[in-house]
């Protein structure tokens, strides 16, 4: 493995750890149930994308429609997703992110802005100000890694 093949090993970990760490601290610090990957999957989508059906859900996720479905059953349970008869074709359902949702979504970001306001007060201010200066370069990775698993 060269070099270049470790670094980006490292980058990769590193995202992967801090997503996770994001995660889990913002639902601790709020309060809020912890969610299996699943259900915040299919939930981010949904919320990125209002209306959309379970078939599309399934499709853009790259998952079976039935795990989709079951999926869907417990967020709507859980009053984080709502179901509504699609006017085009009433033996559908079109799923858009409930209030609820939207108030979780709202207080994990200012928990994950706050988590991460004070770790970077504790970097040296050289690691704070890469991090910050990387961060419209690691919003077009997302972007382009996102549009890699749209297609």
């Amino acid at each position: 493995m060269t070099n270049v093949d470790v670094r980006f090993d490292q980058l990769a970990a590193a995202a992967h750890t801090l997503s996770r760490t994001l995660r889990h601290t913002g639902e601790l610090e709020v309060g809020l149930e912890h969610l299996p990957a699943s259900e915040v999957d299919v939930l981010r989508f949904v919320s990125a994308h209002p209306g959309s059906s379970v078939s599309e859900v399934a499709r853009a996720l790259r998952l079976q429609t039935s795990n989709v479905s079951t999926t869907v059953r417990a967020l709507v349970s859980r009053g984080l997703l709502l179901r509504e008869p699609d006017p085009h074709d009433q033996r559908r359902s079109l799923l858009r992110p409930s209030p609820l949702a939207d108030e979780h979504r709202r207080l994990l970001s200012r928990a994950w802005s706050n988590a991460i306001s004070g770790a970077l007060a504790e970097l040296g201010d050289d690691d704070a100000d890469a991090i910050i200066a990387a961060m419209p370069a690691l919003t077009r990775l997302a972007a382009t890694l996102g549009r890699r698993t749209e297609a």
